[in-house]
């Protein structure tokens, strides 16, 4: 600061100090170094020497580089939230044990969670709303990276009466049910994506389906399944907790059964905080090992 205000009273002035405390400290930082830093002038003045102006020179860098690193901490520090968008599947029963193994390790962690079907999920990352995404299928390899994390079985679920029963029992398949009445998920579902896949794998594309019913929310298919209304293809993690309560049956689609995996997602050119990169590690690791 000397050299700022050439002057040790005004330096003393502006930073609360006795003048002869400046003094004192940079007679001490002279001897120190072996140089001589100022030339003091009888008008009580003082110009930095060549050596002297090196050395503030290095300082100040020094000082501006603390300041940066000061910020980048705090920056980190607040960067702590994590926002995910998850589709449904993957946010009812994924996410919750994922997000408390993890919060376990990382106490100072904040999850701000985006639902909805795998479009959504794709929007949201696309418009900058959440930065990591789970989903049960790819949209766009371009703009997207995909990592695997997890694997889930398409499976269709009937109503639990005695007709639904004798088919069971007879060993039939969820395939061998397409002529039922049939409640299908919205095309920006995933879970419809992959059966539309799975249809066409398997030379059943042009099969027409007596659809009586298109519905966005999941819990609204198994409601209306449950109901009477009619049967649906469903994720097995969706399926159970019905199938466990009576309220419904479940098929495999065929004897081999129909997967499809479960991806963590995020877009390419994403720059991932400390925090992010740390939860994304885990949770590649993590789930895969749940498997």
């Amino acid at each position: 600061m000397v050299t700022e205000t050439k002057s040790f009273s005004r330096t003393a002035t502006e930073l609360s100090l006795a003048q002869s405390t400046v003094s004192a400290h940079i007679k001490g930082l002279e001897d120190a170094l072996g140089i001589q830093l100022f030339v003091r002038s009888a008008k009580k003045l003082v110009t930095p020497t060549k050596q002297g102006k090196e050395l503030y020179s290095y300082a100040k860098s020094i000082v501006e580089q603390c300041k940066t690193l000061s910020q980048e901490v705090a920056n980190e520090s607040s960067k702590q939230e994590l926002f995910i968008a998850a589709s449904t599947d993957s946010f009812e029963y994924l996410l919750p044990g994922l997000m408390a193994d993890y919060a376990k390790l990382h106490p100072s962690c904040r999850f701000v969670l985006f639902n909805g079907d795998s479009t959504f999920v794709h929007e949201q990352l696309h418009n900058q709303n959440a930065r990591i995404g789970f989903c049960g299928t790819t949209l766009d390899k371009k703009e997207f990276e995909y990592r695997v994390v997890s694997r889930d079985k398409l499976v269709m679920i009937t109503p639990n009466n005695s007709r639904y029963q004798k088919l069971q029992r007879r060993g039939l398949y969820g395939c061998d049910l397409l002529d039922e009445p049939m409640i299908e998920r919205s095309h920006s579902s995933g879970t419809k994506k992959e059966f539309e896949n799975y249809l066409e794998k398997n030379g059943l594309a042009d099969r027409k389906l007596h659809v009586v019913a298109m519905m966005n929310q999941a819990d609204a298919v198994k409601s209306s399944v449950v109901g009477g209304l009619g049967v649906a293809v469903v994720s097995e993690m969706a399926a159970k907790k019905y199938e466990n309560s009576g309220d419904l049956l479940v098929f495999d689609l065929d004897a081999e059964g129909a997967y499809r995996d479960i991806y963590l997602v995020y877009p390419k050119e994403l720059v991932f905080s400390k925090a992010e990169r740390n939860f994304v590690s885990y949770a590649v690791r993590g789930l895969k090992q749940k498997q």
